[in-house]
């Protein structure tokens, strides 16, 4: 005849594994991070934090468009800055050419550099480009549209600043026209340089805007699937003290049993 006692075995063990199973989770949690490391830690609080996450994500990228559209109105004003020196420049050759003291052949000389500078207004207006865009030859008049991705967007217009558009191409340095002409363009290429800064700032504080709700979708994603170390630690350490008692305890039943077995024997 053979005996045997099991009964006993059944608590201790169901504990052992209770506390490996909660070993095992917390592990995971410390080694990802997170507190919602699968949909099975929290299927809701998983939910709420990938929407979250996705608005993040948008936000970010407004944030990137901003920036993208600063440094497009920051490379037109910074060429812009060039072209209204060079009409400075202009404007002064025009007032010394018209100095009765000079000659036909010192009025020829300043000429050239006046027309040079004049060239140099159109490469400025040709060569400045951004993302592959030109900004200063026309091509950007429609306007070019930044979006910051929450349906709000700002539109960049720049006009035509090539020395003809402005109105010194071609012009006669001895001529007491040319100076008006001068001054006119030199305040146009203000306004727009004016224009530019503006567009500048405000996409500064859009950008600022966004960055500070991205911050707080951050700090609400984390409170939510972020792991609290100092909790799951204390976890750890509570399943691992469990599982040794379990185990004392299931082999102390065992040892029992086998002796309760050995006297019925």
């Amino acid at each position: 005849m053979s005996l045997s006692i099991q009964g006993g075995n059944h608590g201790p063990l169901h504990a052992m594994q209770d506390a490996d199973r909660r070993l095992q989770s917390t592990f995971r949690h410390l080694a990802t991070g997170k507190r919602i490391a699968s949909a099975a830690d929290d299927a809701a609080g998983l939910a709420i934090a990938a929407r979250l996450q996705a608005q993040q994500r948008g936000l970010d990228q407004g944030v990137q468009n901003l920036a993208a559209g600063q440094d497009l109105a920051r490379t037109a004003e910074g060429a812009l800055q060039g072209t209204q020196d060079a009409i400075g420049r202009m404007r002064e050759l025009s007032v010394q050419a018209q100095n009765g003291t000079l000659s036909a052949e010192d009025r020829a000389t300043i000429q050239q550099e006046y027309d040079q500078l004049a060239a140099q207004i159109d490469q400025t207006a040709q060569g400045t480009s951004f993302g592959g865009q030109n900004l200063l030859d026309g091509s950007a008049s429609g306007g070019l549209e930044i979006a910051d991705g929450q349906g709000s967007t700002t539109e960049v217009a720049i006009a035509d600043q090539s020395a003809g558009s402005l109105g010194v191409a071609g012009k006669q340095v001895g001529d007491p026209n040319t100076i008006a002409a001068l001054d006119a363009a030199s305040d146009r290429v203000s306004q727009t340089r004016a224009r530019l800064g503006a567009i500048d700032n405000r996409l500064g504080s859009q950008a600022r805007a966004l960055g500070n709700t991205s911050e707080a979708l951050t700090a609400a994603r984390s409170r939510i699937e972020d792991a609290d170390v100092a909790f799951e630690l204390a976890a750890k350490a509570q399943a691992t003290v469990r599982k040794d008692l379990a185990s004392l305890t299931l082999i102390h039943s065992r040892a029992s049993a086998h002796r309760t077995l050995s006297v019925l024997a």
